[in-house]
């Protein structure tokens, strides 16, 4: 019975031993900030503004504003997210990665895909928003047709004083890759 009571004092005290003294683990918490950075740290305290931590092999106390954290992983598996990665993976196809110029240099080593136009909707509500909306429609059509670089060739603003404000915006599509041939146009 001696024995049986000592092996099961043995058991609950290896069962309630603290992880930090299990095999020399050293988990640490992870930061990772809105550029993308990744930071090992011991996480020391959290407020509404900023966090304190130290760096493995220092005792110095570091403070940083929360605005500059994406999220933080704690050791124990938790996860708090704060703010949004500042650089996000746009696919190249994709109508945000096509952009505009007036600058014709800029495409001289490009291969012409076609041109196009586009305008606002009648119900913009001011003229910047035409203008973007207008904008958009055409970085849209310009991804249709697997183009990377709008070369402005027009653009004007319409409406007047008591008139709904409008955009007008036109340009020749350019991308990376020549366009396919139509196999049907030889014969």
């Amino acid at each position: 019975m001696r024995h049986l009571t000592f092996i099961l004092i043995i058991l609950a005290a290896c069962v309630f031993v603290p992880d930090t003294y299990a095999e020399g683990t050293n988990e640490l918490d992870t930061i990772i900030k809105v550029e993308g950075k990744i930071m090992p740290v011991d996480v020391v305290k959290v407020t509404t503004t900023y966090v304190r931590f130290t760096v493995p092999g220092s005792n110095e106390l570091f403070t940083m504003s929360r605005k500059d954290i994406h999220k933080i992983i704690y050791k124990n598996g938790r996860i708090e997210e704060y703010n949004p990665l500042v650089l996000t993976m746009i696919d190249e196809l994709s109508w945000q990665a096509v952009w505009l110029t007036e600058e014709a240099e800029e495409v001289t080593s490009l291969y012409k895909r076609g041109e196009i136009s586009a305008e606002s909707p009648p119900s913009s509500r001011n003229p910047k928003a035409a203008k973007k909306s207008a904008i958009i429609r055409l970085q849209k059509k310009a991804a249709a047709m697997q183009g990377m670089v709008v070369l402005v060739t027009k653009k004007q603003t319409t409406g007047g004083y008591g008139e709904f404000p409008g955009y007008y915006i036109e340009g020749i599509v350019y991308g990376t890759e020549p366009p396919e041939e139509d196999i049907s146009e030889g014969y």
